[in-house]
């Protein structure tokens, strides 16, 4: 299955895993997983299941959440009954999208945000 794989502070990038369920707690690096459909688009976005509150490093914030995604998270496409193939098409856009790391931090009582820009572009 073709994902969009992101981690902390590092740029997203295309992997295959195979479709089942052990390979997603793999590259999660979790035991237990969790989906979200913040978008219009077929897309589920898949993290720890407690990936929105742990302890883990954060990833990226989500503004349709309005919060950021702690530790690693994938993108994948949606199927009749199951996950799938991300469209290239969303590849490409989501890459671009959480392209620069983010230092996410707590200052006071507000969060603040920090994209990291390498000067590099996705390809």
């Amino acid at each position: 299955m073709k994902i969009l794989m992101v981690r902390p502070m590092e740029h997203p990038v295309e992997m295959d895993i195979p479709n089942k369920l052990e390979e997603y707690y793999k590259v999660l690096e979790c035991e237990t997983i969790t989906a979200t459909y913040p978008w219009e688009e077929p897309i589920a976005l898949v993290t720890d299941d407690n990936g929105f509150f742990s302890k883990k490093r954060p990833s990226r914030f989500v503004e349709e959440l309005n919060q950021p995604i702690m530790g690693n998270f994938f993108l994948c496409g949606l199927g009749d009954e199951d996950f799938a193939d991300l469209p290239e098409k969303f590849v490409r856009k989501f890459k671009e999208r959480f392209w620069k790391p983010e230092l996410i931090f707590t200052v006071g009582d507000r969060l603040s945000v920090v994209q990291i820009d390498d000067g590099t572009m996705p390809k």
